[in-house]
């Protein structure tokens, strides 16, 4: 009962944010309307997109911190929740900011942004592995373990 709460909080969020950014980011008022350079349609995806982002976050965050009952397949992987979520969303983060920076970038600009994402990218992936190394691998391999000995028993 526990996943499907969690499944209804975030998920159900994160469609709705999703469909009303895609919605308003191209009805033709936002899409002609601007100020300076920034149309209002590239913003309101921004922040709708960003907000998926964050919603997808704060739920790993949270089925990090109390997985659901009915998923005990998840215990040994819970390490992993978080930096393989934070990796996925650096990564789409690169199209959403540029939304709203795209307009003001120079391409000198435009490459420190791109390095920025690259360092970004790179971090989050250490980031998982060394996770993978250090807790998951050990648990994986406990939990394992004691399967193939309840098999033999």
């Amino acid at each position: 009962m526990k996943a499907r709460k969690w499944m209804m909080e975030y998920g159900v969020a994160m469609a709705l944010t999703f469909l009303f950014a895609v919605i308003l980011g191209h009805l033709p008022l936002f899409r002609e309307t601007t100020v300076g350079k920034l149309r209002a349609s590239d913003l309101v995806q921004f922040i709708g997109y960003g907000g998926v982002l964050a919603i997808a976050w704060l739920g790993a965050r949270q089925l990090t911190a109390e997985p659901p009952d009915e998923w005990k397949w998840l215990v040994p992987y819970r390490a992993l929740i978080l930096p393989v979520t934070t990796f996925a969303i650096v990564s789409m983060a690169y199209g959403v900011v540029l939304y709203v920076c795209d307009p003001f970038l120079s391409k000198s600009g435009k490459g420190i942004y791109n390095w920025m994402f690259i360092a970004g990218i790179v971090a989050t992936s250490a980031w998982l592995i060394v996770t993978w190394v250090r807790k998951c691998a050990q648990q994986v391999a406990e939990v394992e373990s004691r399967r193939v000995s309840k098999q033999t028993a």
